[in-house]
């Protein structure tokens, strides 16, 4: 039986590239809030798709046991959920800020937890959290944005520790800026001129998830540099 990878924010950007990517060699679950995505991605490769809110930790147990109890299995989650917000603070609504925290952090945290047990129970398992470079460096104009992420580093770094002792990996992706919509959908535009591919970006997700013998804790690039840690 093949492999069972979860990818939350699976049906577009970087989640539907990783799972073209991984899709046939894995069996992909691509898990997102946007039906008409999932729908799409379904008429583009073999996959499987789920609707999830991430941030319902009710909803997400409940798809989680539909998935378990089809597949018998999960090996890898891959946290990749997330939307953006920029300006100065003053700026950002509370709804925003609600809803940045709750997707990027909350969403990431409480989908982690749900899978964990699974893991656990067969003591292997491999969590990648798609993270920023604003997870580990600081801008004007984003520090709400760049909250969620120094959130989920250190989220990250903890949790690796917390389950050595059960085989599980935790690993943290820190990808400079993409070709994706994630600033379009927040109503920003963004000068994409040096921007990466999320195909590159996703061979790189590849790479992490098949490594079976070599210990990564966190892998940070931009378009001309990459940093493995």
């Amino acid at each position: 039986m093949k492999e069972v990878v979860l990818i939350t924010g699976g049906s577009d950007g970087l989640g539907l590239e990783i799972s073209k990517k991984l899709c046939g060699e894995f069996t992909v679950v691509a898990l997102s809030n946007k039906k008409e995505s999932l729908d799409n991605l379904k008429t583009k490769i073999e996959c499987e798709t789920e609707f999830c809110d991430v941030t319902d930790p009710t909803h997400i147990e409940q798809i989680l046991n539909i998935i378990v109890e089809k597949y018998g299995r999960i090996d890898y989650l891959i946290n990749n959920a997330g939307v953006w917000v920029g300006g100065e603070l003053t700026q950002n609504t509370y709804d925003q800020i609600s809803a940045v925290i709750a997707i990027n952090v909350v969403g990431t945290i409480s989908m982690t937890k749900a899978v964990l047990p699974h893991f656990i129970k067969n003591k292997s398992g491999k969590v990648i959290n798609i993270i920023s470079t604003n997870g580990i460096e600081t801008k004007p104009e984003r520090s709400v944005y760049c909250a969620s992420k120094w959130a989920i580093t250190g989220f990250t770094g903890s949790l690796r520790k917390e389950l050595q002792k059960y085989g599980i990996s935790v690993i943290g992706i820190n990808p400079g800026l993409m070709r994706t919509n994630l600033h379009t959908s927040a109503g920003v535009e963004r000068d994409m001129t040096n921007a990466m591919e999320v195909s590159e970006v996703a061979i790189i997700v590849e790479f992490v998830l098949k490594q079976k013998n070599i210990a990564i804790e966190q892998i940070t690039f931009r378009s001309n540099e990459a940093e493995i840690f």
